[in-house]
Order: structure tokens, then sequence, then C-alpha cells
């Protein structure tokens, strides 16, 4: 079951990211050279303002999914966690706004040319919802009820998307820039046109926005056959110790996810921050099976540890690093080879100059989602203190080696290595650490052995499928994207077959592949979730 919810997300986090694309796309085509720029505007807004979304978290999220699992009752469980992000949230805004005070009055300083502060105004709005948002969301994470928690998030693109694209056709015309729509609007709608145009990113902040209060109103309503009492002191302490010892991880997580826009912002412009930004966007195709897997991982792991079942957490945490190997690596293979033109059909030529942020953040997606089974098996046997003190290591050397790689003068400058491409190293080298000491944690604390056979032999295939493609895709002239589908099958053919020689990949595999993707059980599953609604109605 833990496979086919994780299918689940896979599928729907797919789908979401596959919308994304297509607004990504329409907003590159027709905004051309600004897009990269406009794009560097949003990001920087949302990564600064992230930084300050820590205090929306602070642990509590993975104490919701963590006593809830545990078979707390869940309406003391929900109505401790509405008190506590609403608590999180007030003191949030008051943060913002009084840093956003001390800078402007008593500093005297001024936005970056990476953004405008009307920009990170209106991503205040974006995450107040955002947090509230997450009630329903990881309510549904701790009873795993996938299908409702994917459903929940589908809603953001939905909204968005149309939105983004209908600022997309309104063309730009601020200061010296002046984009024409494609097609020429109707009459009573041209003074609606003219404001758009003339606010171009700031409308395009509000499509996400939009987007993220209907993920917020989805969300509370499949939560409303959900039993709500009334906060618990008890409980709130129970929340407390739990999260006190992970604050540090949510603030050092969210932090190093963030600070390499923030400081690309500084260091260089919007457009710098623009490439960085949209090739994340890109990758996150790449993220989406540990992060789904670590969404059901979590309180599936913390389940067998409160059974004590060590051995069942061990063979999971094997199975799913196996897997999740044997499904990244042709797709690295894949965006490496063919990095140019993957951009070129994504995107645009416009963002060519990010091919080495893309290559470079591929290494990154791969470390990472090896990582998330280990860190989740340290988290679900109640150990969070440990991933505390691995991750402020990896913190620590993320910023120190963005300060050191990203300016222009930076460290490894002379071999062109800044800006975005610093970043993006400087990700990779950091995550490095949390590689080893994420596996060092949790042998030291079950046993688990660490030499598995696996995954040298899934990069070997790896290897022989990119020297192939490689090869082949030199033929080509020119690269459409029918020549990208088509090699990219013939690859992943390969692979399979170089994997079944090694005796990597054998019948049961098949088979696991098979059952997981048969439609039938997947929509049995989906509808028998959100009939269920028995559960709920329980004391």
């Amino acid at each position: 079951m833990l496979a086919r919810k994780s299918l689940l997300i896979v599928g729907s986090q797919f789908f979401i990211r596959f919308i994304g694309w297509i607004g990504l796309l329409v907003l590159a085509k027709l905004w051309s050279g600004f897009a990269p720029e406009a794009l560097g505007n949003i990001g920087f807004a949302m990564s600064f303002l992230a930084v300050f979304n820590v205090i929306g978290d602070l642990g509590f999220n993975s104490a919701h999914v963590k006593r809830v699992s545990e078979g707390k009752d869940l309406g003391t469980c929900i109505g401790t966690y509405i008190a506590i992000k609403i608590i999180l949230i007030c003191l949030m805004l008051i943060v913002i706004f009084s840093a956003i005070f001390i800078w402007k009055s008593l500093l005297h300083g001024s936005f970056t040319d990476a953004t405008t502060e009307s920009v990170v105004y209106v991503f205040i709005v974006y995450y107040i919802f955002f947090n509230l948002a997450q009630i329903a969301v990881f309510t549904f994470q701790a009873k795993r009820e996938i299908a409702k928690r994917q459903i929940t998030g589908i809603f953001e693109n939905i909204v968005k998307i149309p939105l983004e694209i209908f600022v997309a056709l309104a063309g730009v015309s601020i200061t010296s820039i002046s984009i024409s729509p494609r097609v020429n609007w109707p009459f009573f709608l041209q003074p609606i046109q003219r404001f758009i145009a003339s606010h171009a990113v700031g409308s395009l902040a509000m499509s996400y926005v939009f987007g993220m209060m209907a993920t917020f109103f989805v969300g509370m309503w499949l939560l409303r056959s959900y039993p709500i009492k009334k906060p618990s002191l008890e409980m709130s302490k129970s929340y407390l110790f739990f999260a006190l010892p992970i604050m540090l991880i949510s603030i050092i997580g969210i932090i190093s996810v963030n600070i390499d826009k923030v400081m690309i912002g500084y260091f260089w412009t919007s457009t710098e921050v623009g490439y960085y930004f949209t090739v994340q966007q890109i990758l996150g195709i790449v993220l989406i099976l540990s992060s789904a897997v670590g969404i059901v991982l979590f309180p599936t792991l913390s389940e067998h540890h409160s059974n004590k079942d060590f051995e069942k957490i061990k063979e999971t945490t094997h199975l799913v690093e196996r897997y999740i190997s044997m499904i990244i690596i042709p797709q690295m293979v894949v965006i490496i080879v063919f990095v140019k033109p993957v951009i070129n059909i994504m995107l645009s030529d416009a963002f060519l100059p990010a091919s080495s942020v893309l290559i470079t953040l591929t290494i990154f997606a791969f470390i990472t989602s090896l990582n998330m089974p280990y860190s989740s098996l340290i988290a679900g046997i109640d150990k969070p203190g440990v991933t505390a003190k691995i991750g402020v290591a990896i913190c620590v050397i993320n910023i120190t080696l963005n300060y050191l790689l990203i300016p222009q003068k930076g460290l490894f400058s002379p071999f062109g290595i800044n800006g975005p491409t610093g970043a993006a190293v400087a990700t990779v080298l950091s995550n490095l650490t949390g590689f080893f000491t994420l596996r060092i944690a949790a042998k030291k604390l079950t046993g688990i052995k660490l030499l598995q056979t696996h995954i040298p032999r899934h990069v070997v295939a790896g290897l022989i499928m990119a020297g192939i493609l490689y090869y082949t895709g030199s033929i080509f002239s020119v690269f459409r994207w029918y020549h990208l589908l088509s090699l990219s099958l013939v690859g992943l053919g390969i692979y399979i077959f170089v994997l079944f020689l090694l005796k990597e990949f054998k019948k049961e595999d098949l088979t696991f592949f098979l059952d997981l993707l048969h439609p039938k059980k997947m929509f049995n599953y989906v509808t028998s979730e959100l009939k269920d609604k028995e559960k709920f109605n329980r004391k």
C-alpha cells in the first residue's frame, strides 16, 4: 500500500508539475527575454519571505503528523494544531512587518533590484494561506490519506496556471519593457489588459495567491467531516515536546532551500535569480518521487517504531532507496545528455545560460533523493535531534559555500563558477555532507547495512545509457520535442536491459511495477479513501 500511495502522489505531482510547466512555457515564449527577469522577481520574493515563514512551522507540522500517526485523539490533535498554526501565523506577520520597518525606516535600506516591495507584500498574503492550508494537508498526511492530500494540492496549479497564462497574454508595458499581446483583446477587456500589462509582475504574483487560496478552501472542504475539538493544554505540551528538537531542522531546512536565491538576488540581478528559480521548477519533476515517498514513509516508519519492529524499518528503508535510485537515474541521464534541447523545448532559448545550473542541480536531485529514506528513518524512530545536528552542518556549509561561490569574484569564478552556477555547486557539495552523515547516523541507531550493490549497478546502467544517447543525439542537427521523447524511450529500454543483464531488474520488479500501474486498483484505492467517512465519526 505504501507503494500505491507513493504512486498516487507521483501521478498527481506530475500532473501539477506538468500544468505548471505549461504556464512557464507560455510565459517564456510570450515574454521572451523578459521572462527570466519577471520570474526572478517572483522567485526572490518567495524565497525572501520563505526565510520568515520558518516561524509558520517550527517543527509543529511534523509534530502533528507524529501524534496523529501514533493514534492520539484526532479531534483534539486537529483543534490543538489549528490553534498553534494561528498563533504561529500571527507571530510570523509581526516579525515580517517589524523587519521591513526596521530595514526601511531605521536602517534606511531598500530592496535589491531583484524584486519590488509590492511583490513582497503580495506574497505575504500567499504565505498566510499557505500556512492555513497546511492544517488540512498535514492532517491528511498523518492519516496517510494521500488521495485527499493530493487533491488539495492539485487545485493550486489548476487555478494559478490559467491566471498565469491570462497575465502572459496581456503583454508587458512597464518602464523600458514593452511586449505587445499576441492577440488583440476585445474592446471591453482592453482596460483590464492595459492594467495587467502595466503591473505585469504584480499581476503574475497575484496568480500565485489565488492558487494558494484555492488550495486552502479545497482542503478545508475535505476536512469538514473530521472531528475538531477544543485545543488541549496537555496535547499542546506534547506537540511542543516533539517540535522543540526539530525546530532547528525546520528553520535550517527552509533557509537552506531558499538562501541561494536570496543571495543570488543580493549579489546579482533578478535575471540570474530567474535562471536559477525557473530551472528549479523544471527539476521538480525529478524530485517528485523522493518527495512522494517521503510523505508516506515518515508516518509508516513511525508506526513500525511504535510497534518496535526494527527489522521492518530497515527492510522498508532499503527497498525505498533501491527503487528511488532505479527510477531517478534514467531521468538524470536524459537531462544531462540533452540539457540544451531540454531547456529550449521546455522553456525557451532565453534560459540557455542556465544549462550548467540544470546539470549541477540534477546531480543534487539524485543525492537528496537518496538522502530521504535515511532522514525519514531517523525521524520515524523519534530521534529528531540527530537530524537537527546533521541539518545544521548542511546549512552552515551551504551558506558558507554560497557566500564563497555566488559573488562575481567568488572563489571559483576563474573557472566560470559563480552566480547561479556557484549556488548550484554549493548545494551539491553541502548535500554530500548529508549523504554520508545520515547513513552513518542511521547505522549507529538501527544497525542498518549501508553497503548495497544496487546503486552501483544503476549507475553503470546509467553510464551505458548516457554513452549511447550522446552518440545517437549527435546525429540530429535540429532537435525537436519528438526527438527528445523518442530517444528518452530508447534510452529507458537500454537502461532496463542493462539492469536485466546485471541481475538488478528481475521478474518480481516487473510484476511490482505492472501491479503498481494498474489503473483499476488505483481507482479503487482513491474512491475507497474518499468514501470512507466512518473513521471520522469515531470519538
